[in-house]
């Protein structure tokens, strides 16, 4: 059990971190690249407002305010500019220019046929501005209508620089939260152990006061059992007695769940073997037939032959026995008890234990399976339930490594293990 404790504390603590890195790390990346976007289309802007030149003063705006750029500065981005008319036809900026001609900015990289290419493209966006992409390159582009002329300044500016640093800062930022994660899972792996030392230390403890209790009760229950023997024998049986019998008896019970409770808990895993869990479940559920049948309840059983699942056979023989009893005892009068066997999927088989049960919408059924729990107090005492039966039930199901659930539907509580 302190294993699952410092696995779930380690499998929490790191969903944490890992959730925190991805908001952080999104938040920062998306930030980032507002920024640089809002950068670049400021500049493009600011050179389609200059008619597709450099202006003499030139800023660009980002997300912390106006930045002036120097003299050198202005002309470190690559960019060129057309003007289109209605027909599609591109002319070169400025007057008595030829068709077919355009005038670029810092832009000698690139083929003139690979330039009308590429106002082609934008212009046959229908967005105002946006990016092309081509090969490893990236462009961005804004189409300005000027009513004079009646044509569109398309300008293209070469943003491959500033979208690679973006994408750098992405993967950088990846590899550091993923560093980061890898490094805050090692230091809890580390302080795991201490963590969930206090909480260890009191259900070692819990443990032994239920061992230790439960044999210093055995002695008193037996002097009882055996004083009241001797009254029945010289002043004869009455209600008296009888009654303190019936307390001996069910505390002696009590006691006996405990500590296999307590034992359960301390073991991680049994030596499962290969079970019959039909021929189990068959003679499990016969031995409460008749119990069933005197108390006038329906009985019905429907068991599949041949189902063979990895378990302990004891334990079980114990599961099985614990269901079965609790429906038996909790059906209402009149009620049916059904037991059912059946393959689920391909290698698992499931156990359905239901029994008539008065409508409860509100109850949280999940529940049945804590330790003392009472949905019922009125009802407890006259069932002489405990409220641990279920939960050595569940601990069952879980050194099998399988699942168990309870619903209710239908007038009917289901409890259902999968093996």
């Amino acid at each position: 059990m302190i294993k699952k404790l410092q696995k779930k504390f380690l499998i929490i603590s790191t969903s944490a971190m890992l959730a925190v890195l991805l908001l952080v790390l999104g938040i920062i990346n998306m930030i980032s690249y507002f920024n640089a976007k809002v950068e670049i289309f400021s500049i493009v802007s600011m050179i389609s407002e200059s008619g597709g030149r450099i202006p003499e003063t030139m800023y660009y705006r980002s997300i912390v305010g106006e930045v002036v750029m120097t003299g050198e500065t202005r002309y470190a981005f690559s960019f060129y500019s057309a003007l289109v008319d209605n027909e599609g036809t591109i002319y070169g900026v400025g007057e008595n220019e030829k068709e077919g001609e355009k005038k670029r900015r810092n832009l000698s990289m690139m083929d003139e046929t690979v330039a009308v290419d590429y106002v082609k493209m934008a212009m046959e966006s229908n967005d105002e501005e946006g990016f092309i992409t081509v090969d490893q390159s990236t462009y961005a582009y804004q189409k300005s209508f000027f009513t004079e002329q009646n044509m569109t300044l398309c300008v293209i500016m070469d943003c491959t620089r500033q979208l690679r640093g973006n994408r750098v800062f992405m993967l950088f930022s990846l590899y550091i939260g993923l560093v980061s994660l890898v490094v805050v899972f090692v230091i809890l792996a580390f302080f795991s152990r201490k963590a969930v030392a206090p909480l260890a230390r009191n259900i070692e403890s819990q443990k032994q006061f239920i061992t230790n209790a439960g044999h210093e009760l055995k002695t008193p229950l037996a002097i009882i059992s055996a004083n009241t023997e001797v009254l029945e024998m010289t002043e004869g049986k009455n209600e008296w007695t009888d009654s303190t019998m019936e307390q001996v008896k069910r505390m002696t019970e009590l006691v006996s769940h405990l500590i296999t409770l307590s034992k359960l808990q301390e073991k991680e895993d049994l030596e499962l073997t290969e079970v019959d869990f039909s021929a189990v479940t068959e003679k499990v559920t016969g031995d409460f037939r008749v119990l069933a049948e005197r108390e006038g309840k329906t009985y019905e059983t429907k068991i599949t032959e041949g189902r063979r699942v990895k378990a302990n056979e004891a334990g079980l023989r114990e599961l099985v026995s614990i269901l079965t009893d609790n429906a038996v005892k909790y059906c209402t009068d009149g009620g049916t008890v059904r037991i059912t066997l059946e393959p689920k999927g391909h290698n698992s088989t499931i156990l359905t234990v239901s029994n008539s049960y008065p409508e409860k919408k509100d109850v949280d059924y999940s529940r049945f399976f804590e330790r003392f729990y009472r949905e019922d107090e009125s009802r407890s005492s006259e069932k002489k339930g405990f409220g641990i039966g279920l939960s050595m039930a569940e601990r069952f199901v879980e050194m099998f490594k399988g699942k168990i659930g309870v619903h209710y539907k239908d007038g009917m509580i289901h409890f259902t293990v999968v093996i």
